[in-house]
């Protein structure tokens, strides 16, 4: 006598999908804010990018403007100004990327240090510049690096020298964003690889220091390789900001001599989108969607290229 078969047994997905919903309800509840903070104010404005399209009128509003197609963009591509400001954003984030090891360098030695006073003290001391506006920041460089004013020159002259006008310089415009840039966010950058750092497992370290290991060698044979992957996402995300630069910055630190260098796409959007007396919405709309478009491109790529090298990314 054959036994016969059980019945498979059927899963209703709707019912298993409401009891699991009710089963975290307190846990979506907490994350009920935060998600419509995101819906809000991230996913609803989207829908301005249907102005890089059109020739959009306010009046008229998003479905009452002419539909125009590809022209704005392809404005963009003509313009005369297009590969100048390309060109100026690439150079100033490649310049900013030289210095991408060094928040990594600072946690390094910031973890060495064994006086939790010293330690406490040097921190502060990095991370006080990341809360300082970028008004004040230019303030303090124009007061060192003024030709008439600046210390930097009252030294100079001090010791026989000539004064050099650097804010006005070709030659000096670049190191001086770059220098900018990295003294006000290198602190702040290094707590991501401090946080990476506190998390690597103590016993390899003792288990090095049986074997021998100085402090450089367990640096770079433990240290450095544990802390890899959250290197390869912040490298990720630095590559997505690549055709980014800051606004406040570069708009500060113009001036006549060196506008041609500091020609880049956020302060072109403000002077066509806001202080223009007659602002082309669609235009400036295009352009930050080019912006968007090559962001995410690039973070792809540098997704795509860290995991073939075997590590996760960020997707």
């Amino acid at each position: 006598m054959t036994k016969k078969k059980a019945a498979p047994v059927v899963v209703h997905k709707k019912g298993y999908l409401r009891k699991k919903i009710w089963q975290y309800r307190w846990i979506y509840l907490l994350g009920l804010p935060g998600l419509t903070i995101l819906v809000l104010f991230n996913y609803i404005p989207m829908s301005g990018l249907l102005m890089a399209f059109q020739d959009y009128n306010p009046y008229k509003g998003l479905l009452g403007s002419e539909w125009v197609g590809l022209k704005h963009f392809d404005k963009l591509f003509n313009d005369a100004k297009f590969y100048r400001m390309l060109k100026n954003t690439i150079i100033i984030n490649l310049l900013e990327m030289l210095t991408f090891p060094a928040p990594i360098i600072l946690a390094l030695l910031l973890n060495e240090l064994r006086s939790t006073k010293l330690k406490k003290v040097i921190q502060t001391s990095v991370y006080l510049p990341h809360f300082l506006s970028w008004a004040i920041v230019v303030s303090l460089t124009f007061f060192l690096l003024s030709s008439e004013q600046g210390i930097v020159n009252k030294i100079a002259v001090s010791m026989g020298g000539t004064p050099t006008k650097y804010l006005q310089s070709k030659d000096w415009i670049y190191p001086i964003i770059t220098i900018q840039s990295l003294w006000k966010g290198v602190g702040w950058s290094s707590i991501v690889y401090l946080a990476a750092i506190a998390g690597v497992d103590q016993e390899l370290y003792e288990a090095a220091k049986i074997d021998g290991a100085n402090k450089l060698q367990q640096m770079l044979k433990i240290t450095i390789p544990s802390i890899m992957p959250t290197v390869v996402v912040m490298l990720i995300m630095k590559m997505g900001s690549i055709i980014s630069v800051g606004f406040e910055q570069i708009f500060l630190m113009t001036n006549a001599n060196v506008k041609s260098m500091l020609e880049v796409f956020e302060v072109y959007i403000y002077q066509n989108g806001v202080a223009s007396g007659f602002p082309n919405y669609s235009y400036t709309t295009a352009i930050g969607m080019f912006k968007s478009v090559v962001s995410t491109g690039l973070v792809l790529l540098t997704n795509w290229l860290t995991t073939r090298k075997g590590y996760s990314g960020v997707m």
